[in-house]
């Protein structure tokens, strides 16, 4: 590994990621790994870009120097962001798989036992097909998730990013909030969170931040259209910023007015799920139990709540079109791991009220030896905005 001065984190820092992937390509008696996911490339090496949908992969082998197969655009980037020493780039008018051949026989690779990401948004159904005819001598292995099992739980330095990047996506959602006042639509509140988000120091976030005011803010993942915001009635708001690819995200609700007993009893509701679910949150309780006691207490509403999604995901190194790392983990019914420290998630108990708005106040959280630490630190309630 080539020591660079403008490492993210410290040499050290990789060094333990790789050793630690190495020994469960040793478990799963594999000669190396192919990974094609942004953030485990991102993860192992520091790389990152937009420009993931043109094929990369890295290529760790049980013994000797890693590698990567990068579009020659980004083979800069990699110079730049990386430790790595060796990258064999391909022109936009190549086949990246031939590459990627070339490159294993290279490095005395192509007639291994090697490990690929078969659940990879990035790495095709027709790419996989490809490489496997290539290498017809190489036999390859799903090991779907073997660098995600070591992303789970995070180090001291990725929860030092993380709280960094909760400060920007606090300023963020403090000037959504007071831009919500009447002649205000949907456009000006998203454009005031961008502003004062990448201005308290936030890089691109993976995901823009949703701003949905009336009805939309029943629909899972709307953001804004221009819509005016009026009269009372719910502004939903969720976003996080990023620094140097960690997230920390949060949701808070605003509305325009005097809140009837429906608005208040489910404020109310959400306020004492949430107490609830970080209770609840500690080293050693399953998913499922954490998630059991959010969704029985909104289930319980006296009018008709239900909780619209997993109760929390994962969440630390995102990349487009992703925040989360919800693919990981989640807390959901039926997912029986156990959680353990410094595992990190969103909680996000929320509830839907179809025809009126969505309604949420969540956050980003540490589970610590003990429970539960929040990683973000903003008022939690319904804020009332009079017009």
């Amino acid at each position: 590994m080539k020591q660079r001065n403008d490492l993210i984190f410290p040499l050290s820092e990789y060094q333990r990621r790789v050793h630690e992937l190495r020994q469960r390509l040793s478990e799963h008696q594999l000669d190396a790994l192919i990974t094609t996911t942004p953030e485990n490339i991102f993860y192992l090496s520091g790389f990152e870009s937009p420009g993931h949908y043109y094929f990369n992969a890295m290529v760790v082998p049980l013994e000797g120097e890693s590698f990567i197969v990068p579009r020659q655009l980004e083979n800069l980037g990699v110079q730049e962001l990386t430790w790595l020493e060796h990258s064999c780039p391909y022109q936009d008018s190549e086949d990246p798989i031939k590459k990627l051949k070339q490159s294993l026989h290279k490095f005395g690779l192509d007639q291994k036992r090697i490990g690929y990401e078969k659940n990879c948004w990035f790495f095709t159904a027709l790419q996989q097909e490809k490489l496997f005819n290539a290498c017809s001598k190489s036999t390859f292995v799903d090991v779907s998730g073997i660098i995600e099992s070591g992303r789970l739980i995070k180090s001291d330095l990725e929860i030092e990013q993380m709280s960094c990047a909760a400060k920007s996506t606090e300023a963020g959602m403090r000037a959504g909030i007071k831009a919500v006042v009447d002649g205000a639509n949907e456009n000006d509140v998203a454009a005031e969170i961008h502003y004062a988000m990448i201005k308290a120091g936030s890089h691109w976030p993976s995901i823009v931040p949703f701003v949905a005011s009336g009805p939309r803010g029943a629909i899972g993942h709307a953001t804004w259209m221009g819509r005016k915001i009026e009269p009372n009635e719910f502004v939903f708001l969720e976003l996080s910023g990023c620094i140097n690819r960690y997230h920390a995200p949060l949701m808070r609700t605003v509305y325009t007015g005097e809140p009837n007993q429906v608005v208040l009893a489910a404020e109310q509701l959400l306020q004492e799920a949430m107490a609830a679910s970080i209770s609840a949150i500690k080293p050693d309780a399953t998913a499922a139990e954490v998630d059991a006691v959010n969704r029985e207490m909104i289930s319980n509403s006296q009018f008709g709540a239900e909780q619209a999604s997993r109760s929390a995901y994962s969440v630390g190194i995102g990349l487009p079109p992703d925040w989360g790392e919800g693919h990981i983990l989640s807390l959901q019914p039926g997912e029986n791991r156990v959680l353990k420290e410094n595992m990190t998630f969103h909680l996000i108990p929320w509830i839907q009220l179809p025809g009126q708005g969505g309604i949420g106040f969540t956050e980003t959280v540490r589970v610590t030896k003990d429970g539960c630490e929040l990683l973000t630190n903003f008022e939690r309630k319904l804020f009332l905005q009079p017009f």
